[in-house]
């Protein structure tokens, strides 16, 4: 396959090599140079660095004649630091180029079961990343937009504390915030019984109904709560006047649920919104006291 391809494109162009290696060679950086050409950001990734992956990754191709993986994830990162040793350290992965959201391409496989989560913990260890879910290549732009929004409430900035977040374990959330426009809607409508009660107490009964919605009788609930079942069967029955039929009906208690779980995740992400900006206040320094006349 290789020399059928070498045969073929060298020629043509008026090339000559001696050995099949040299051949490779030459292909490779025709391939390269070709791709710079139709693409003036890959070429800032050549410059930057990334010639001799760039060239790696070309030449196993024509050499094993690999297809392209069946599916990939994205893994959006925080900032694009040591980006390309991050590139190297995980093998088979494409980078993003300079003007974009920093983050990477790799094969899905490499995040699949425990030792998978575990080589991508170990190397993106200290970063704020979000490995996304896996997608057929053509819609690679699916899962980095989701890692993407991810990004968004995960850790606001790379250190000790940061983590690496992945989206399979949080796809019904990502769901909910796709458009908040539409989540605030839902709360509008299934929530407003609860509109004119103190925060205090909406956010008794909200805690209580989301419970019983997910299942739970009065002990389980009591149990995860910390209260007294009968506290819970007393709350129930303010539900049921404030709600009325609707939490008898299926549908109305799905679209309940949804609207409670929506309101508790556009919450936290205001509160996460509202600590990345807030900047610590620098210590005050103590006054000295005025010498005496």
């Amino acid at each position: 396959m290789v020399s059928e391809a070498l045969n073929d494109a060298l020629p043509q162009r008026g090339i000559r090599a001696d050995s099949e290696d040299d051949q490779l060679a030459i292909l490779t950086e025709l391939i390269a140079q070709t791709l710079c050409d139709r693409n003036p950001d890959f070429r800032e990734v050549i410059e930057r660095g990334g010639h001799q992956q760039v060239t790696r990754l070309i030449e196993e191709v024509l050499r094993r004649g690999r297809p392209l993986p069946d599916k990939v994830r994205a893994v959006m990162l925080r900032t694009d630091t040591d980006i390309h040793l991050v590139a190297s350290a995980l093998g088979d992965c494409l980078v993003s180029a300079p003007k974009e959201a920093p983050g990477l391409l790799i094969p899905a496989q490499l995040a699949d079961g425990k030792s998978g989560r575990a080589r991508l913990k170990g190397v993106l260890r200290h970063r704020a990343a979000v490995v996304g879910h896996a997608v057929p290549a053509h819609e690679a732009t699916a899962s980095a937009r989701a890692a993407s929004r991810l990004l968004d409430l995960a850790s606001p900035h790379d250190g000790p504390e940061a983590g690496v977040v992945f989206v399979d374990d949080h796809l019904s959330s990502l769901l909910l915030l796709q458009d908040e426009s539409l989540s605030r809607t839902l709360i509008a409508r299934h929530l407003s019984p609860l509109a004119g009660l103190t925060p205090e107490r909406c956010e008794r009964l909200e805690a209580t109904l989301l419970a019983w919605l997910g299942g739970m009788g009065a002990p389980e609930v009591a149990k995860a709560l910390s209260i007294h079942p009968q506290t819970v069967r007393y709350r129930m029955r303010q539900l049921e006047k404030l709600f009325g039929a609707g939490l008898r009906d299926p549908r109305t208690r799905f679209e309940i649920e949804m609207a409670l779980r929506s309101r508790q995740l556009m919450s936290g992400v205001r509160r996460r919104r509202a600590a990345a900006t807030r900047r610590p206040r620098a210590a005050a320094k103590p006054r000295r006291a005025l010498p005496r006349p």
